[in-house]
């Protein structure tokens, strides 16, 4: 079986200040090894669109909230990864990039870790303000 290997220093190009939308959507696409044509069935949106952030055409703000919420879905992020370079510094799989080999269903295991977690702390929060509501 041919594994990809993710490291982070491969991606250090395309870090920094001056990284825009459709480069951080590429490199999140890469630790997925998805292509884009997977990326559109997945996240019902049309070629044209996705190829306009990848080209960096559009904002960040101009993208559909609803595209940019499919997007994330698929890539075990949400929406604000990819405005928010503080969110993506505690990004557990970006984090893991560079301890060992990574690969596309590494990730998507560290991706779907991360999502539950994120999910189970809200219900705890919502679980301690209920109670002290009552």
């Amino acid at each position: 079986m041919n594994k990809k290997v993710i490291l982070l220093k491969d991606k250090a190009k395309n870090g920094g200040k001056h990284m825009t939308i459709g480069n951080i959507l590429k490199e999140r696409m890469d630790c997925f090894n998805i292509s884009e044509e997977a990326l559109c069935e997945e996240a019902l949106i049309e070629s044209e669109e996705l190829q306009a952030i990848l080209g960096n055409e559009v904002s960040y703000s101009e993208i559909d909230e609803v595209t940019l919420s499919f997007i994330s879905q698929v890539l075990y992020c949400s929406p604000e990864y990819f405005a928010d370079k503080q969110l993506r510094d505690k990004d557990l799989v970006r984090c893991s990039l560079n301890r060992g080999a990574s690969t596309p269903k590494s990730n998507e295991v560290k991706g779907i870790l991360q999502m539950f977690s994120e999910d189970f702390s809200f219900l705890m929060e919502l679980k301690e303000d209920l109670k002290g509501g009552i």
